[in-house]
């Protein structure tokens, strides 16, 4: 669990001079005690609170939490594998397609969303 907590707020945080309650409140966390343990990886972040990050210092949460972002992706990629597994041997148009899609997360990512 501690391999996930590691983030990089407080330096982005001490980078720009912000106080940990100045960061609270651009937040809008109201007390400097949520950032100190969002720091010290006590507490994980929302994605409101992540994306609010992303906006103050311009980085994407997964760099910003790359140890979380990773526990998070071994975890999708596992579930992505035992699907795969389940949907072996069908034929059918949307098990292909589905297996099509789960084995594309194999590849390199793209900076493209299709719909």
């Amino acid at each position: 669990m501690k391999k996930r907590s590691f983030n990089y707020v407080r330096m982005f945080r001490q980078r720009h001079a912000l106080t940990e309650q100045e960061l609270a409140n651009l937040l809008d966390q109201g007390s400097h005690a949520v950032i100190s343990r969002i720091e010290g990886g006590e507490r994980e972040v929302g994605l409101r609170t992540a994306l609010a990050l992303q906006v103050l210092f311009r980085q994407e949460p997964r760099k910003m939490f790359p140890a979380l972002y990773e526990w998070v992706e071994e975890g999708v990629m596992r579930h992505a594998l035992e699907l795969i597994n389940h949907l072996e041997g069908k034929t059918d148009q949307r098990s292909l397609h589905k297996r099509e899609f789960l084995e594309s997360l194999a590849a390199p990512e793209g900076d493209t969303i299709e719909a």
